[in-house]
């Protein structure tokens, strides 16, 4: 185990997380605990030496005992540290995700990965989230939470690339609660369909074009977030029968593309609100 690792793995502890020791890609064999009837994937460097949820601790001589011999990456476990991570598997998803919404990420304590990074958030205290990415799942993120861990920075993932943070006088941030609510479960809305001749063709279309026209007095900068508000409206327009999402969906699409928004780009935030509303998935 180099110092550096070591020192990495003290530090981490010594601002309350709970670190534990992770196979290290330099090895010739994979460290990691294995069922003997499923053995290891063959991705190195991410698999736990023991049961991390028993062995992970932020106390000095538990960390140096854990981390002083061979070559080690290092695990965090997220619920005991209180931790809410967002894993981007591309660069700035998050902050993808948020401008839809209307929203900003604010600075937090982020570690480069070897696709993009890990942005690190405090759990609320009680009701911890686990590690379901909610919405942000359309916006190429991994969430990890309570039940959950993450490789953390001093680490070296199989590709040779390090964990390193990108600022490590960042603090770790609470949480927003955009956040929260966009990670949060929702119960599924459960309504009785009305025929959609029983509703009237006119008043569905009136409804319809007065969604499409947010989207088209659109600027740049607020496109997604318009989009965003329509695309709630119409599912819960949707499920109470009004139109069908075959419709609405297109409706909404072709007003997405004219203020100049990517088809790939528009579907993600239309599938963003129908998660939000708890509506029928799009087709």
């Amino acid at each position: 185990m180099t110092h550096a690792t070591l020192d990495c793995a003290l530090w981490l502890a010594g601002h309350g997380l709970a670190v534990f020791p992770v196979d290290h890609p330099s090895l010739p064999r994979c460290a990691g605990a294995h069922r003997p009837d499923v053995g290891c994937d063959g991705k190195r460097g991410k698999h736990p030496l023991g049961r991390w949820s028993r062995d992970a601790s932020a106390d000095a001589a538990a960390v140096r005992r854990a981390f002083g011999g061979a070559a080690r990456n290092i695990g965090i476990d997220c619920g005991q540290s209180g931790l809410l991570v967002v894993d981007e598997d591309e660069p700035d998803a998050l902050a993808a995700y948020a401008h839809s919404i209307g929203e900003q990420v604010g600075a937090t304590f982020t570690v480069t990965t070897s696709r993009g990074a890990h942005r690190y958030f405090r759990q609320p205290t009680k009701e911890q989230l686990g590690n379901s990415p909610g919405e942000l799942a359309a916006f190429h993120c991994d969430v990890r939470g309570r039940g959950g861990f993450v490789v953390g920075p001093g680490s070296v993932h199989e590709s040779g690339h390090y964990y390193r943070p990108v600022d490590a006088r960042v603090p770790i941030a609470e949480a927003p609660a955009w956040l929260l609510s966009a990670l949060s479960p929702r119960p599924a809305v459960s309504r009785p369909a009305i025929p959609h001749a029983a509703v009237g063709a006119d008043r569905a279309s009136k409804v319809l074009d007065s969604l499409r026209q947010v989207v088209l007095d659109a600027t740049e900068g607020n496109r997604n977030a318009r989009l965003f508000w329509s695309a709630c409206r119409a599912h819960e327009h949707l499920n109470a029968g009004l139109f069908d999402d075959t419709t609405a969906v297109g409706a909404l699409l072709e007003a997405a593309a004219t203020v100049g928004l990517s088809e790939p780009e528009a579907r993600a935030t239309i599938t963003s609100a129908q998660r939000n509303t708890g509506s029928r998935t799009p087709r």
